[in-house]
């Protein structure tokens, strides 16, 4: 086995149905055999197999910089550094305007970041970045150093670019230009659950009288799209930051390993599940 087929196999460890079935089974340790057999080894002695996935993502970090790696990078290093989990809400894979942004953060505003890898093509940026400016405050693509001016040079000026470097920091190479002004309300309402866009109709223009059911989606859509661009905008931010920033997920969150943030914002489990994979990562080697 090559060091690059080995470190492929370690990336998929990190994906929403492996920890949706450790989740489930209440034990983690198939994946420990898993990543033991392909030689991780975790910094201490007695350590448990959260320690284990943390290592598995330290050596991604060296040797296979993944989407995971950059995505792992963004939730600690902006979410639960620059900013808390408590303000900020994390979203994983946000479908927006035909495209899907890698990871969407918003606290008192909107930030999308745009994922591409040293193994990744640039072809599908010239309708993603464009699509994300109709939605978000401010847009990044994040990148390796050695394609950092490459991607500059690609697209919108006003898209910002940040490079993860050697130490996994997020370096600034360029400042997004944010301006609210250019969201357009109707990318905002489809981005929005039925509860979240018909909440904000009723705050700006009254209760709807009951209509058929067909038409409700139709009569909010037209509605919504009646508010200002920033109007919509603080529609889209009090709505993400409901979704993830309560007590129960903040603490969910916050006690799962650093390596697994990322999926514990993008897989939907229930509180049992939830506390029978923090038992599964607790458990010793």
């Amino acid at each position: 086995m090559t060091e690059t087929e080995r470190s492929r196999l370690i990336a998929r460890i990190f994906s929403r149905p492996v920890l949706d079935d450790i989740a489930r089974r209440g034990t983690a340790a198939h994946v420990a055999k898993q990543l033991s057999g392909l030689g991780v080894q975790p910094a201490s002695r007695g350590a448990v197999v959260g320690d284990l996935f943390d290592a598995s993502l330290g050596e991604l970090g060296q040797s296979f910089r993944c989407e995971y790696v950059y995505k792992a990078a963004i939730a600690n290093r902006i979410v639960f550094g620059r900013h808390s989990p408590r303000t900020s809400s994390m979203s994983i894979e946000l479908g927006v305007a035909g495209s899907i942004i890698d990871v969407a953060v918003f606290n008192g505003t909107s930030t999308a970041y745009e994922v591409k890898t040293e193994y990744d093509s640039h072809r599908r940026l010239s309708t993603q970045t464009p699509a994300y400016l109709q939605a978000f405050d401010s847009v990044y693509v994040v990148t390796h150093p050695d394609l950092a001016q490459r991607y500059a040079s690609l697209v919108d000026d006003r898209v910002g670019i940040l490079c993860l470097t050697e130490r996994g920091s997020l370096r600034e190479v360029r400042k997004s230009i944010r301006d609210v002004s250019r969201i357009e309300p109707r990318v905002v309402f489809r981005m929005l659950r039925r509860p979240e866009y018909m909440d904000a109709v009723h705050k700006h223009f009254g209760q709807q009288p009951p209509m058929p059911n067909g038409l409700v989606h139709q009569n909010y859509e037209k509605l919504f799209c009646l508010l200002t661009s920033e109007q919509a905008h603080d529609v889209l931010v009090s709505a993400m930051r409901a979704r993830t920033t309560d007590a129960e997920m903040v603490q969910f969150v916050s006690a799962v390993p650093e390596s697994l943030r990322v999926l514990a914002y993008e897989t939907p489990l229930s509180r049992p599940m939830r506390q029978r994979l923090l038992d599964a990562l607790a458990a010793s080697i």
